[in-house]
């Protein structure tokens, strides 16, 4: 065979897909079919069968269960109590929108509503990228089908279209990492910072794209440079609670005093004893083993990222999932993984390795947990 015919034999191969490439299409069509399953599941769920929410007078509807119901006493209310222990952002977001859209009186909707438009951003965001072969941005997006599907069936997924803070936290964390990415590490910090004003895991983010801006540069003073002017970047946005907090309260710390009541771990002997459910309100049963197994499934996931010599998304994941520990529980895993993107994608990724017959019965165990835990917000149970 002549160089000709060799170089003419390649290009039908250097143009082939590979066989679960990730689409632009699919990730819209797939989002879609996903917030119409939930849509419907909530409907049925809230139609068809008894709430089971311990405190049903204090409600008007689902999109004020649990942490939710706190959203609307900020938005309504003001900061006071106990509610120092959430984060300013989103609640000031909702109430912003509500005033704009006539929802004033029924924040929990505009909450909704605006974790929805947040969650479609990052979707349309990931469709655009999903073509990309960009090194730099492969970590932070699906290789492939699965990867997304992964995503999208995570236990607590239902949270992105809820009244609750992770579908604002997964965009502004993906924009800081994006940022970052692609050299804007200035831009990349304030989204960091705009992160650790809407959740506890922004702090981790900040730390994430400091490192990980500082890792592009070339030389060690600038990598020095780099890293303390971003870290001072988001420092100063994040800097702007507890000023609040001081000038309403006296107290700078407000907020991390006011965590106590919502159940933390004060000495290392209960932050080790809840992997052993020895903590009280831990409990020996699937619910608590399967929050446990994830958590160390996503572990996992930050070992890889790790090996991948993907520090600082692996230092992002590792933090954030050594925090939960500190609640005593880690009850709170579906909802602290849900944001966890890169570990999620990979994990995705992972599992297209797999034999068609293994990863489908993955992936149908995923689903049918996915619908448990929608279901069960939508009744008022523990869904996080």
């Amino acid at each position: 065979m002549t160089n000709e015919q060799d170089a003419t034999a390649a290009q039908p191969r250097a143009r082939r897909r590979e066989p679960h490439a990730l689409r632009p299409r699919t990730v819209l069509v797939a989002s879609a079919i996903f917030l119409a399953l939930h849509a419907a599941v909530w409907l049925v769920a809230a139609h068809t069968e008894p709430s089971r929410y311990p405190w049903p007078r204090d409600v008007r509807s689902m999109f004020e269960y649990w942490d939710a119901w706190h959203y609307d006493l900020i938005i309504e209310r003001g900061y006071f109590g106990h509610e120092w222990a959430f984060y300013p952002l989103y609640p000031l977001a909702v109430a912003l929108l509500a005033r704009a859209t006539g929802l004033a009186s029924r924040p929990e909707i505009a909450g909704a509503i605006f974790s929805t438009l947040c969650f479609v951003a990052f979707c349309a965001a990931q469709s655009r990228l999903a073509p990309s072969d960009d090194a730099g941005l492969k970590a932070i997006k699906p290789a492939g089908v699965w990867g997304w599907l992964f995503f999208l069936l995570w236990p607590g997924s239902w949270v992105f279209h809820s009244h609750h803070t992770e579908a604002l936290f997964l965009l502004l964390s993906f924009a800081a990492l994006f940022a970052s990415r692609t050299g804007r590490w200035k831009s990349a910090a304030v989204f960091a910072g705009l992160s650790a004003l809407t959740r506890n895991q922004g702090v981790f983010v900040a730390v994430a794209v400091a490192l990980d801006g500082a890792l592009l540069q070339r030389d060690l003073r600038r990598r020095a440079l780099v890293f303390s002017a971003s870290g001072s970047i988001s420092l100063l946005l994040f800097a702007l609670y507890p000023a609040y907090q001081f000038w309403q309260t006296g107290d700078p710390l407000k907020s991390t005093h006011e965590l106590a009541f919502w159940g933390s771990v004060s000495t290392a002997r209960g932050y080790v004893a809840t992997f052993w459910f020895a903590n009280p309100g831990q409990a020996w049963n699937g619910e608590h083993y399967l929050h446990h197994f994830f958590f160390f499934v996503l572990n996992a996931a930050a070992v890889v990222l790790l090996l991948r010599r993907e520090f600082a998304l692996a230092l992002y994941a590792l933090l954030s999932l050594w925090s939960l520990p500190y609640m005593g529980q880690l009850l709170n895993t579906y909802r602290y993984g849900a944001v966890l993107f890169p570990a999620l994608f990979l994990l995705g990724d992972l599992t297209a390795r797999l034999p068609l017959p293994t990863r489908l019965l993955l992936f149908g165990c995923l689903l049918y947990l996915n619908y448990l835990c929608t279901r069960s917000y939508a009744l008022g149970a523990w869904a996080y």
